[in-house]
């Protein structure tokens, strides 16, 4: 276990440095495995006064983040990677308020406390040195809660088994040739499996040192990150695509790096998001000159439900296979990995695309909470994860099409959301910083005359024109086939993400439906026509859902009836639905049956049944944004 390992290591070399922090001004702060095995023995025991549960962590990424992570350890308590609320964004927090509900941890360990989190008791991480009573070496066989990001799904705890870790920490360590003269530098936040197994928990276990840099000083200076690497001669270190190209977006010319020194650097390790080959030949050839080598870089493919990695392998260079998904190497030891055809559960032909199964010593058990059974496959009579990722595999090596639900099927041919969008990124060259590639649907819903619109939103960092969005439509369309009834220019940050950083398309959908980008838009007028209607439909229904909580609050004498409450919960019965009837169809002005709201749970689907309906009796959608608007400004409900 990681306890025995640092506390050996406490012994036998203890003032060996075994993490440090760096700050932007370089100033460096090390924890020398002595220093780590105290503070942590010392949290450890006000632990233990603390009732039986998981651990949260809530600090900043840094060194009291790594004692905490071990105290949990030594405790025998499973720990949950979180981070502080005040430094996240309001949809952090959500998530965060999220976490705690769904897992209950009777302690925070935080450097102070946080009114978005309810939690009984805080802890903090001792600022000093102390003698610990006797030597612990854990025992719980939960090692970490490790929350997934959300990406596709509402996150979710995933079970994580000291077995597990250390099964895949000992994959890491083989594929990525670890050894006595490695080092490595991190930025990855450590409350995602990517930075606190790769990032912070490797390097203990291969017994080598680690250089910390905040996560927001890394998007501050991205090429600080490279910095850290030159000066330490460090030989592993890695990220997302993202990071990549945010190192070469702030690239401004020879004389900013031309004193880098990345000629050690042999493991460049690319994953948690599409691996692009477009970035990994601009990045090789932009810093070639500084002793970096193209065949450092390895593209690796994993997930929490694994722990963290799968598969990894080196990149063969630039001139590689010029189409198609970047290989992400072979399985790592242990690992059995399938394609599979998801419905028939079968294994299919080298080169198919298919479901990427897998299973091993590394495959965790499942969810804290919910069920996880459509987690699990049988093939070949072995239980299998089903990751939900597809691809394929070639020679032996795995190469990543994409989420399953992020197909686009259009006229009757699958398209990959990752493929459109990289095709899109291509177009627009070095300005281009991320896209998101959705349907959405024309037509009235529920008539059966509906046709799906495929949708490009492409983030840019210079000239946003119609010209340059039609450009970039037609160039998708001679790259990928698919041609884009609408293609939509934002200026950065304007996508929304996950806290890991992946796009989170399905919130994309929503807030363009909605009309909530500033954005340059290019269509067919076709198109552009049905995204009028589809943006007046979305509109009225969120202030209807407004307008029913306030008459739903208003007749009963609520303090709040919020959208997603049950309207039984509220006391609605047939009266009171009568009631709130009559008053929507007087301030509508439209019929209002009494069955939507009875026969809908909530405000939010007893406003979509009420829109839905009156859209297929022909009204127009325009009329219902106006008609709700109006309404909602008459009876002071907004």
């Amino acid at each position: 276990m990681l306890t025995e390992t640092l506390l050996d290591r406490a012994e036998r070399t203890p003032g060996a440095v075994a993490y440090e922090a760096v700050d932007p001004f370089g100033v460096v702060t090390t924890l020398t495995c002595a220093q780590l095995a105290s503070r942590a023995l010392l949290l450890a025991r006000r632990l233990d006064a603390v009732g039986d549960g998981p651990v949260l962590l809530a600090y900043p990424a840094g060194l009291d983040y790594v004692v905490a992570i071990y105290a949990g350890f030594l405790a025998g308590r499973a720990i949950i990677p979180a981070f502080p609320p005040g430094l996240s964004p309001r949809a952090d927090r959500t998530r965060l308020a999220g976490i705690v509900a769904d897992a209950a941890p009777p302690v925070v360990v935080a450097p102070r406390r946080f009114d978005e989190i309810e939690v009984p008791t805080v802890l903090s991480v001792p600022d000093a040195d102390g003698a610990a009573p006797g030597p612990r070496r854990g025992g719980a066989e939960l090692a970490v809660v490790q929350y997934t990001s959300g990406s596709t799904s509402r996150p979710r705890g995933v079970l994580v088994r000291h077995d597990n870790l250390n099964a895949n920490i000992a994959a890491i360590v083989e594929r990525f040739r670890v050894d006595a003269d490695s080092r490595s530098v991190t930025w990855l936040p450590p409350y995602h499996d990517m930075g606190l197994v790769g990032g912070l928990l490797t390097p203990m276990a291969a017994g080598i040192p680690v250089r910390i840099i905040e996560p927001v000083d890394f998007l501050k200076d991205p090429l600080w990150w490279l910095r850290q690497i030159g000066e330490t001669g460090a030989t592993h270190s890695g990220g997302p695509n993202f990071g990549y190209d945010l190192c070469l977006r702030r690239l401004s010319g020879d004389a900013a790096v031309a004193d880098l020194d990345l000629s050690r650097w042999r493991v460049a390790f690319s994953g948690g998001e599409t691996v692009r080959r477009r970035t990994l030949t601009e990045f090789s050839k932009a810093f070639a000159p500084n002793g970096f080598r193209p065949e450092a870089l390895l593209p690796c493919y994993g997930l929490a439900e694994a722990t963290l990695i799968v598969s990894a392998g080196h990149w063969s260079g630039p001139s590689a296979q010029s189409t198609g998904p970047v290989s992400c190497g072979a399985a790592v030891r242990g690992q059995d990995l399938a394609i599979v055809d998801p419905e028939r559960g079968t294994a299919v032909a080298d080169g198919a695309e298919g479901e990427i199964w897998i299973a091993g010593p590394n495959v965790t058990p499942g969810y804290l909470t919910g069920d996880s059974d459509d987690l699990f496959g049988e093939l070949d009579g072995r239980r299998h994860l089903r990751t939900g990722d597809l691809g394929y595999l070639r020679d032996g090596e795995l190469h990543v099409s994409g989420r399953a639900k992020d197909v686009l099927v259009y006229r009757g041919v699958n398209h990959h959301a990752v493929d459109v969008e990289a095709a899109a990124l291509d177009a627009v060259g070095r300005a281009g910083r991320t896209a998101a590639a959705f349907l959405i649907e024309s037509g009235t819903p529920g008539s059966g005359d509906t046709e799906p619109l495929p949708v490009l939103a492409v983030e840019v960092h210079d000239t946003r024109t119609e010209a340059a969005a039609t450009a970039v439509r037609a160039a998708v369309l001679a790259a990928t086939g698919l041609q884009p009834a609408l293609a939509v220019l934002l200026p950065a940050h304007s996508l929304p993400r996950t806290s890991s950083g992946k796009v989170r398309r399905s919130a994309a959908r929503k807030l363009f439906l909605r009309g909530a980008f500033d954005e340059i838009l290019s269509g067919d007028e076709a198109a552009l026509a049905a995204l009028a209607d589809l943006r007046a439909a979305a509109v009225a229904t969120a202030e209807l859902t407004t307008l029913i909580c306030g008459v739903v609050a208003g007749i009963g004498d609520l303090d709040s009836c919020r959208p997603a409450d049950r309207l039984v919960d509220l006391g609605v019965d047939s009266v009171r639905a009568g009631e709130a009837a009559a008053v929507l169809e007087r301030a509508l002005g439209l019929r209002v049956p009494l069955v939507a709201l009875l026969a809908r749970p909530t405000p939010k689907e007893a406003a979509e049944t009420l829109v839905t309906g009156w859209l297929t009796e022909g009204r127009p959608a325009g009329l219902l944004r106006d008609r709700v608007l109006g309404a909602a400004g008459g009876t002071g409900v907004r």
